[in-house]
């Protein structure tokens, strides 16, 4: 029995080459996620490990050694899929499933009623829903640094904590530096942590959850949604299906959702009872705002 310790995809990948190269079956190793023992055994010379030179080696003395571009995504997400009652599962699941691949059909993935291969798919998608979810639910909270060096204005940070269900902030992390690049800001998991400084983007290990902060961001964004809430348009269950109660903890509006809830039978009948606004209010409002600025300009050119 070959025993493999592995932490990432790339790890993965270059020992499963290297297996490969040897002719390992999947059945001879045993594939350990947890404290680091040894790679795998050679029948020869005992346990060694499996250097960078020696995996380069293998992928040129191997170049047979191909696999699709849709298994390795497939991969790449299931290598984030953690599963706490059998965390190294997944690295046996995609070594079968690699062998299979480039010893007898290359077409194995296309078995949709394959054990192997609906796991595979099952892991890659929670892997998605998890980042779908990150995206949309991570808030960040402002805080205070301190004066700068180059003058006395506060130097201001932004700080989000989130709890994936699997190890994701890595692959999800570019996504924030694209959308917030104008911020300097962390995103705290138990599985790991992002930051961003404007200009690189860093990645570390998982932090317990800090205690929690509150900014006038937080205030704002739960007046404005209390505004634009619409007690005629609730769906209670659609609401939950895309926005499950577990992840309410991190969304500063969700303390004003149970009583806005709460009342919105009553808010809506008295919209109804209400008497109708003249289609015309903002068309009127408009051109008053038009012909004013227009006399601005004209009293400007004189």
């Amino acid at each position: 029995m070959h025993q493999v310790h592995v932490t990432s995809f790339e790890e993965w990948r270059d020992t499963a080459r290297a297996l490969l190269s040897k002719g390992i079956a999947p059945e001879l190793v045993h594939w350990d996620a947890g404290e680091q023992i040894s790679l795998w055994a050679d029948q020869a010379s005992g346990m060694r490990d499996v250097s960078a030179n020696t995996a380069y080696r293998v992928r040129q003395a191997n170049p047979h050694l191909r696999v699709s571009a849709q298994f390795i995504s497939l991969a790449r997400a299931a290598s984030c899929f953690i599963d706490t009652q059998a965390p190294a599962k997944k690295w046996s699941i995609l070594y079968a499933l690699l062998w299979r691949l480039t010893r007898y059909d290359r077409q194995t993935l296309a078995l949709t009623t394959d054990p192997q291969v609906q796991y595979l798919n099952r892991m890659a998608r929670a892997v998605s829903r998890d980042c779908h979810k990150m995206k949309a639910f991570v808030r960040f909270q402002r805080v205070e640094t301190g004066p700068t060096q180059a003058d006395d204005s506060q130097d201001t940070f932004f700080t989000a904590w989130f709890e994936p269900d699997h190890g994701i902030v890595e692959r999800v992390a570019p996504f924030f530096a694209k959308r917030f690049a104008g911020m300097r800001w962390s995103i705290m998991t138990p599985h790991g942590c992002a930051h961003w400084d404007q200009q690189s983007l860093s990645l570390s290990p998982g932090v317990p959850r800090p205690p929690a902060v509150t900014d006038e961001y937080e205030l704002f964004w739960r007046t404005y949604y209390c505004h634009i809430f619409n007690p005629a348009r609730l769906k209670e269950q659609a609401m939950q299906s895309e926005m499950p109660k577990k992840y309410w903890r991190y969304l500063p509006e969700a303390i004003c959702i149970k009583p806005l809830a709460a009342g919105a039978a009553a808010n809506t009948q008295q919209m109804l009872a209400a008497s109708p606004t003249d289609p015309l209010r903002v068309r009127s409002v408009s051109s008053r705002v038009r012909d004013s600025q227009d006399a601005l300009r004209k009293r400007n050119r004189r």
